[in-house]
């Protein structure tokens, strides 16, 4: 797949490259931006079910850093970056350095903003999330997750192969402490306290009186609100 080679890639281009490229909205081109973003070279994707964008389409969206412009803007979940239509009519990608950008498609008014998180990994990424609530110490964080599924051949050569596909699964929770990167909420509520160092008898004692649901917005939010409460 050559998805898993294109940020490693995109980081050897130089922005000054791509500086006359102009980029394209409603109201007509603009060059102003054009320092915060990149070339994004063509994913193949043919054979591969499934889709790894929140929507196909390029949709209507508004950039924080121009208001009353609208670009055509779509997000790959699965490489967790937003792509845009350029003057010319090609695609790039947004990069992720301007942390107080924020991108709001205007069909749905969902707004993706760009926080620090860790990974499943351990390492520490920036990544696109929609902010469930975002004032207070602690920050509730919502992200969309796509997994890719390789093809698996016919077991039998009887049945059938099963082609490569991507696959949308369940938004994931983060909850972001201060200016530490965002974690992922552990549905364990045991677990999950002690994130809350000094505060987990608290939390704990929250969580039960109230039935809070681990896995639901409303009760995220209403925990979130009651820690930045105190």
């Amino acid at each position: 797949m050559k998805t898993f080679f294109l940020l490693p890639l995109l980081s050897l281009f130089s922005l000054h490259s791509f500086a006359q490229q102009g980029i394209s909205y409603s109201g007509g081109t603009s060059t102003k931006m054009d320092y915060a973003f990149l070339s994004l070279k063509n994913d193949n994707d043919m054979g591969v079910k499934g889709s790894k964008y929140l929507s196909d389409n390029f949709i209507r969206a508004t950039i924080s850093d121009f208001e009353e412009k609208v670009f055509a803007v779509r997000y790959d979940i699965f490489n967790d970056q937003m792509e845009f239509q350029g003057g010319n009519n090609q695609i790039y990608i947004m990069n992720k350095e301007e942390k107080t950008r924020k991108i709001t498609f205007l069909d749905s008014n969902d707004t993706y903003s760009i926080f620090d998180y860790k990974s499943d990994e351990g390492s520490t990424r920036s990544g696109y999330f929609t902010a469930l609530s975002a004032s207070g110490n602690f920050k509730l964080l919502k992200k969309n997750k796509v997994i890719f599924i390789e093809e698996k051949a016919s077991a039998t050569g009887y049945d059938p192969p099963k082609p490569a596909m991507y696959k949308k699964t369940k938004d994931r929770y983060y909850i972001s402490i201060g200016d530490a990167p965002a974690v992922l909420v552990d549905t364990n509520k045991k677990r999950f306290v002690t994130l809350f160092k000094g505060q987990e008898k608290d939390a704990l004692s929250f969580i039960k009186k109230n039935k809070i649901k681990l896995s639901n917005d409303a009760d995220l939010i209403k925990f979130v609100n009651y820690l930045n409460s105190k």
